[in-house]
Protein backbone atom coordinates (compact mmCIF):
# COMPACT_ATOMS: atom_id res chain seq x y z
CA UNK A 1 0.00 0.00 0.00
CA UNK A 2 1.28 3.54 -0.98
CA UNK A 3 2.01 6.09 1.13
CA UNK A 4 -1.41 7.92 -0.66
CA UNK A 5 -3.68 4.98 0.26
CA UNK A 6 -2.69 4.81 3.86
CA UNK A 7 -3.04 8.83 4.52
CA UNK A 8 -6.44 9.14 2.69
CA UNK A 9 -9.35 7.60 2.95
CA UNK A 10 -11.06 6.06 -0.56
CA UNK A 11 -14.77 6.39 0.70
CA UNK A 12 -15.75 10.00 2.54
CA UNK A 13 -19.34 9.85 2.97
CA UNK A 14 -20.86 9.47 6.74
CA UNK A 15 -23.86 7.15 7.28
CA UNK A 16 -27.03 8.12 6.43
CA UNK A 17 -25.63 10.94 3.99
CA UNK A 18 -28.09 13.07 1.77
CA UNK A 19 -26.44 14.76 -1.15
CA UNK A 20 -23.97 15.77 -3.48
CA UNK A 21 -21.20 12.94 -4.18
CA UNK A 22 -18.32 13.37 -6.60
CA UNK A 23 -15.78 11.17 -8.03
CA UNK A 24 -12.04 12.57 -7.61
CA UNK A 25 -9.16 11.27 -9.31
CA UNK A 26 -5.58 12.26 -7.08
CA UNK A 27 -2.15 11.49 -8.75
CA UNK A 28 0.70 11.99 -6.81
CA UNK A 29 4.24 10.89 -8.29
CA UNK A 30 3.77 7.38 -9.71
CA UNK A 31 0.79 6.88 -7.29
CA UNK A 32 -3.04 6.99 -8.00
CA UNK A 33 -5.86 7.13 -6.17
CA UNK A 34 -9.77 7.46 -6.78
CA UNK A 35 -12.29 8.56 -4.09
CA UNK A 36 -15.42 9.35 -3.78
CA UNK A 37 -15.86 13.24 -1.86
CA UNK A 38 -19.24 14.45 -0.16
CA UNK A 39 -20.19 17.60 0.53
CA UNK A 40 -23.22 19.77 1.01
CA UNK A 41 -21.70 22.50 -1.17
CA UNK A 42 -21.25 22.82 -5.08
CA UNK A 43 -19.33 19.81 -6.60
CA UNK A 44 -16.87 22.83 -7.11
CA UNK A 45 -16.15 23.45 -3.81
CA UNK A 46 -16.26 19.42 -3.28
CA UNK A 47 -13.28 19.37 -5.39
CA UNK A 48 -11.89 22.30 -3.52
CA UNK A 49 -11.97 21.35 -0.40
CA UNK A 50 -10.57 17.80 -1.63
CA UNK A 51 -7.31 19.69 -2.78
CA UNK A 52 -6.90 21.04 -0.11
CA UNK A 53 -7.69 17.95 2.31
CA UNK A 54 -4.42 16.05 0.23
CA UNK A 55 -2.03 19.04 0.40
CA UNK A 56 -2.64 18.93 4.19
CA UNK A 57 -1.82 15.45 4.23
CA UNK A 58 1.57 16.27 3.04
CA UNK A 59 1.14 16.11 -0.93
CA UNK A 60 1.45 19.58 -1.51
CA UNK A 61 2.88 18.77 -5.49
CA UNK A 62 -0.37 16.20 -6.34
CA UNK A 63 -3.02 16.53 -8.83
CA UNK A 64 -6.57 16.47 -8.53
CA UNK A 65 -9.25 15.92 -11.26
CA UNK A 66 -12.79 15.18 -11.07
CA UNK A 67 -14.38 12.38 -12.56
CA UNK A 68 -18.14 13.35 -12.54
CA UNK A 69 -20.74 14.14 -9.41
CA UNK A 70 -23.99 12.13 -9.01
CA UNK A 71 -26.45 12.13 -5.18
CA UNK A 72 -26.39 9.92 -2.78
CA UNK A 73 -28.82 8.97 -0.68
CA UNK A 74 -29.37 6.26 2.52
CA UNK A 75 -33.10 5.58 2.58
CA UNK A 76 -35.62 4.85 5.50
CA UNK A 77 -35.61 0.78 4.47
CA UNK A 78 -31.24 1.34 4.83
CA UNK A 79 -31.10 1.00 1.11
CA UNK A 80 -28.09 3.33 -0.31
CA UNK A 81 -29.48 4.87 -3.96
CA UNK A 82 -26.96 6.38 -6.33
CA UNK A 83 -28.75 8.92 -9.02
CA UNK A 84 -28.31 11.88 -10.76
CA UNK A 85 -25.02 13.75 -12.18
CA UNK A 86 -23.50 16.78 -11.82
CA UNK A 87 -24.22 19.46 -14.44
CA UNK A 88 -21.21 21.40 -14.18
CA UNK A 89 -18.91 17.67 -14.40
CA UNK A 90 -21.21 15.52 -15.79
CA UNK A 91 -22.38 12.02 -14.29
CA UNK A 92 -19.47 9.61 -13.04
CA UNK A 93 -19.50 6.12 -13.34
CA UNK A 94 -22.36 5.05 -10.91
CA UNK A 95 -21.05 1.29 -11.04
CA UNK A 96 -17.96 2.77 -9.29
CA UNK A 97 -19.56 4.68 -6.96
CA UNK A 98 -21.55 1.68 -5.93
CA UNK A 99 -18.56 -0.79 -5.53
CA UNK A 100 -16.91 2.11 -3.27
CA UNK A 101 -19.80 2.54 -1.56
CA UNK A 102 -20.63 -1.22 -1.16
CA UNK A 103 -16.48 -1.58 0.34
CA UNK A 104 -17.87 0.61 3.29
CA UNK A 105 -20.83 -0.76 3.84
CA UNK A 106 -20.92 -4.61 3.37
CA UNK A 107 -24.40 -5.40 4.21
CA UNK A 108 -25.94 -2.84 2.48
CA UNK A 109 -27.59 -2.79 -0.85
CA UNK A 110 -26.88 -0.38 -3.27
CA UNK A 111 -28.86 0.74 -5.53
CA UNK A 112 -28.67 3.08 -9.04
CA UNK A 113 -31.23 4.77 -10.02
CA UNK A 114 -32.84 3.63 -13.63
CA UNK A 115 -31.57 0.10 -12.80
Amino acid sequence: MTQLHQAVPVVDVPEGYHGKIMLISIRHEEQELVVLRSGDLWHREILRNTQAEIKSLGFPTASVQELGGAYLSFNEDGTILIEGGSEEFGSCDHDYVASLVQSKWPNRDVMISGR
